[in-house]
């Protein structure tokens, strides 16, 4: 997916480690156009993040960034999480929400 992005002109910028436990290591990143940062740095540099598990601790760094995570916003505990976006002045979009079923898999 990086590299079809970086293919199409976007700026990808992935946080140092970020493919470790996958078994990705920066260097495949690399060779995939993508640039390696910090965390600071892929948040102050970008303006869709991406994140598995919602970096609620850096919420207050990212007013006006968009992030889209593995969110729950129905549970209590996403609740929390999506009223901390608000208050932090960012765009949370919960994959949880995306169908799942067949016919939905082309959107």
């Amino acid at each position: 997916v990086a590299a079809a992005l970086a293919k199409e002109g976007y700026q990808v910028v992935v946080e140092q480690g970020a493919g470790i436990y996958a078994g990705i290591k920066d260097d495949a990143f690399e060779k995939a156009g993508c640039q390696i940062a910090s965390r600071s740095q892929v948040i102050q540099t970008g303006q869709v993040l991406f994140s598995l598990e919602p970096p609620v601790r850096d919420f207050g760094s990212m007013k006006g960034k968009i992030l889209v995570s593995w969110v729950g916003r129905l549970l209590d505990k996403g609740k929390d999480i999506v009223a901390k976006a608000t208050e932090c002045g960012m765009t949370l979009i919960d994959v949880t929400a995306v169908p799942r079923i067949t016919i939905a898999q082309k959107l």
